[in-house]
């Protein structure tokens, strides 16, 4: 299944890339707003090495190939602390990008919010 969607990661898979160096990525699709006291969007998740030359995009299974879409900061920050982070950076415009780096996957990997080149 790998050769037929090689851009595609798994939430068990993205953990393993993490042990490898790779960032996790979040991609603001649609412009959050806030409703009472939560905000709402639509941010994806992108595994991206930390030379930027390969990404994969995160899917609930590999078999249907659906992007994993957060709807709510609440959850997405929940998913973060999940893989490790401790830090949450959420762009809140769409075409908004942030890079985290979960802690202890690397003896000298970064930690939190990672800044993204040419933004």
């Amino acid at each position: 299944m790998i050769e037929e969607a090689p851009n595609v990661v798994t939430e068990d898979g993205l953990r393993g890339l993490l042990t490898e160096g790779y960032l996790i990525e979040v991609v603001c699709k649609e412009r959050a707003e806030k409703r009472h006291n939560s905000w709402y969007g639509s941010w994806v998740i992108r595994a991206v090495a930390t030379d930027g030359r390969d990404d994969k995009m995160l899917v609930t299974s590999r078999s249907v190939l659906k992007l994993r879409d957060f709807k709510t900061i609440v959850g997405l920050v929940s998913f973060l602390a999940d893989m490790g982070c401790t830090t949450a950076s959420i762009p809140l415009e769409e075409g908004g990008r942030e890079r985290h780096a979960a802690p202890g996957q690397g003896a000298d990997a970064p930690t939190g919010a990672v800044p993204v080149k040419g933004s």
